[in-house]
């Protein structure tokens, strides 16, 4: 994919589910060739920290954090946060990122940008 990291901006309510699928397409515009490969979803601190270990951290396995599911005939990649998560999140700006094939020579940072985290309002 030509262009990457891809920057996108999200958001989502502290306390609360967050999921979002990404369609991965190749330079052709058909669907990526992700058979073998492995993802990995991580939100920092601050928009521009890169701490290691991140807040959050999900891959395949599904975690008390949330999950992510691939797709490799549509080249779909589904990541969910649990309440439990995006709960660490509080209220601000955090920098996020999505992996694939992380940790290996083979990297790729696909998508990045900023994850503002709300309030939820007291009824």
């Amino acid at each position: 994919m030509a262009g990457l990291p891809m920057r996108w901006t999200t958001w989502a309510v502290s306390g609360s589910q967050w999921a979002v699928t990404f369609e991965l397409r190749d330079d052709n515009g058909g669907p990526m060739n992700i058979s073998g490969k492995a993802f990995e979803f991580v939100v920092c601190p601050t928009a521009a920290d890169t701490t290691t270990p991140p807040l959050i951290k999900v891959t395949t396995v599904s975690s008390a954090q949330g999950y992510i599911t691939v797709d490799t005939t549509t080249a779909t990649v589904q990541v969910v946060l649990s309440p439990a998560a995006t709960a660490l999140l509080g209220r601000g700006a955090h920098g996020h990122a999505l992996w694939m094939d992380p940790g290996l020579p083979t990297a790729e940072n696909l998508v990045e940008g900023t994850f503002n985290s709300l309030s939820a309002s007291a009824a």
